[in-house]
């Protein structure tokens, strides 16, 4: 190899290193993915654990396309509502992140918190003040000081009771029988239902708004049983693992009022849910004429007590 070929084939080589440390110079770095709130995403979190101020709520969700259940203070089916914007607040990427003890603790909120959460038993997540805009909360992890924009968070309900589902019957739920004051509503092989005393029977399509009716109608509120107040009639759920529930109802007008005994736990409805939850009206009906009433004659004041076994209240 001559002189010159030597000379080019090393100045090209040279050429092409320089080429390639300046490449790799100016190559844009990867961005790093966002950390949000919670090292965890939300659609791996099958746990939380709410510190409010009258209890700790615990809730758990077994496995994907799961409802979540509340498993502490009682065992009940959970709202979607706040289950929502704690999974939200998982999620959520913060605005502002500030070293710990940046900003003094009066400020915050931080040092009594209005809300601790732990997503799957991880460290626990407090919740303290509202920030300089009206959305954003002060949000405190084991790490950092963050300021999250959390619109949700201002409507938690304080109270464990409005962290438990306001339906009466989870969409999933496997009933298998719904004995009303006046009727009994089975169901059959085939999946429709079934409706004695005969003569109560109005068709499949009341049947089954009926059981829509338990599935989709919402309360008004939950309040704690007001042990005072007497039954005047009895309904009873039967679900396919034979578990039973029992609601008992306390009043008709000027609103709806089932107990739950078991969850400790008054649930109030409007007064026109009363015609479609109990007689089995069908709520295409329900304008059409006077919506019927529970007679005393054929519900007992104190009707005798099932004496079932298993009785205590399950989730839905």
């Amino acid at each position: 190899m001559n002189r010159k070929r030597l000379i080019f084939n090393s100045a090209l080589i040279l050429g092409i290193a320089v080429l390639g440390l300046t490449l790799w110079l100016l190559r844009k770095p990867t961005p790093a993915p966002p950390e949000t709130v919670s090292a965890l995403p939300a659609a791996a979190i099958t746990a939380i654990e709410v510190h409010l101020p009258d209890a700790i709520v615990q809730l758990e969700r077994r496995g994907a396309g799961h409802s979540w259940q509340m498993r502490e203070p009682i065992a009940a089916p959970a709202d979607t509502a706040p289950l929502e914007a704690m999974l939200a607040l998982a999620d959520a990427t913060p605005t502002q992140r500030y070293e710990r003890g940046a900003i003094d603790d009066k400020t915050t909120g931080l040092d009594e918190p209005a809300l601790v959460v732990r997503f799957n038993g991880q460290a626990p997540i407090a919740v303290g003040n509202e920030g300089p805009t009206p959305a954003s909360r002060y949000v405190a992890t084991p790490h950092a000081l963050l300021l999250v924009e959390a619109e949700r968070l201002a409507r938690l309900p304080a109270n464990w009771r409005n962290w438990v589902s306001p339906t009466l019957l989870a969409d999933d739920a496997d009933l298998s029988e719904l004995i009303l004051p006046r009727l009994t509503l089975t169901r059959s092989d085939t999946g429709g239902w079934q409706v004695a005393p005969a003569k109560a029977d109005l068709g499949a399509d009341y049947a089954q708004a009926t059981i829509d009716a338990w599935r989709h109608s919402r309360a008004l509120s939950l309040e704690p049983v007001d042990a005072s107040r007497a039954r005047i009639a009895r309904v009873t759920l039967r679900y396919g693992d034979d578990r039973i529930r029992h609601l008992d109802v306390i009043e008709r007008e000027p609103e709806l009022i089932l107990r739950d005994a078991g969850r400790g736990i008054d649930y109030h409805f409007a007064a026109h849910l009363a015609a479609p939850l109990l007689d089995m009206q069908h709520p295409d009906t329900l304008g059409a004429g006077r919506a019927r009433s529970l007679q005393p004659s054929a519900i007992p004041l104190t009707p005798a007590d099932d004496g079932a076994a298993g009785t205590t209240s399950m989730p839905d």
